[in-house]
């Protein structure tokens, strides 16, 4: 459970770090440097506790999967989702986004990865509703923008439930680290064929500000978020683990009304007790053998 939580609080934060920088940056070149600044914590973090043999641990066919999800997540779902913050309603976005859990019951029933529940439907559509009145303050506006978020929302349910498929032979570093190398691979080439360089713009890192900003999102949410997010996959089911997305819009209001004295919305108390009932009949739903 204490990987769930670091996991939960981690990711809450990504929207509210990353949202200066995107003044000055294109989405997928920031999420070029986030993920560079994420693979070079895992990197020396390995060395320096003497893991960084697990790496020639994996085998051939686990070593697929992984670039698969490299490309899945780091290559095109996080700077889809970049884009769609850029183009749509930062809300919308989120809320299309964190509806991830969705799809990720879907793909799991379909893989067979997990049996239907009716417990684990009702708790995933209960889920979502309460993610849309939490985020309903800030205004629900659909626009070209909210396909990227939902291309997005797909790709990482898609990358929740593969995940499942390596970690049980591989260890999470080693997941994080090789998928990383492979995603980061694919942008490099990306970044160099489209002509946008891989640069982001002269003095963004004469800046204290930004630079603090990034290492937060690449060492802390990038390199340790994802590291807590796998350990939470392996230890329960993706559907289990994919309902940090659930709770994500609630904690992120949680940490507005806190850190910067806004005040929720009439709907946020009603969405939160829904997503938090969705929770439960998602996580508790593995105890009961006929619902």
């Amino acid at each position: 459970m204490l990987y769930f939580i670091i996991t939960l609080f981690l990711f809450s934060m990504l929207e509210v770090a990353s949202k200066p920088l995107m003044i000055f940056a294109d989405p997928v070149i920031l999420t070029f440097h986030r993920f560079s600044f994420g693979l070079l914590t895992l990197l020396i973090f390995a060395w320096k506790t003497k893991k960084i043999n697990e790496l020639r641990a994996v085998c051939v066919n686990d070593l697929k999967i992984l670039m698969l999800l490299g490309i899945i997540n780091t290559a095109l779902g996080m700077p889809l989702l970049q884009i769609a913050v850029k183009y749509a309603n930062a809300a919308t976005a989120a809320v299309i986004f964190c509806s991830n859990p969705f799809f990720v019951f879907i793909f799991s029933v379909l893989l067979g990865n997990e049996k239907f529940s009716y417990r684990s439907f009702f708790g995933v559509l209960s889920g979502i509703a309460g993610v849309f009145l939490v985020m309903w303050h800030h205004g629900i506006i659909f626009s070209h923008g909210t396909l990227f978020a939902l291309l997005a929302s797909m790709l990482f349910a898609a990358y929740i439930v593969l995940n499942k498929k390596v970690v049980a032979s591989v260890t999470p570093l080693a997941v994080n680290i090789i998928a990383f190398f492979f995603g980061q691979a694919a942008l490099f080439i990306y970044l160099i064929i489209s002509k946008k360089g891989i640069f982001l713009p002269d003095g963004f890192y004469s800046s204290l500000n930004n630079v603090l900003i990034m290492a937060f999102l690449g060492i802390a949410i990038t390199g340790i978020g994802y590291i807590t997010f796998i350990n939470t996959i392996k230890r329960y089911s993706p559907l289990s683990a994919s309902v940090i997305f659930l709770l994500k819009p609630a904690l992120a209001t949680i940490f507005a009304l806190i850190l910067l004295a806004e005040r929720p919305g009439e709907y946020f108390y009603y969405g939160l007790f829904m997503v938090m009932f969705g929770s439960w009949l998602i996580l508790s739903a593995k105890y009961y053998k006929k619902v």
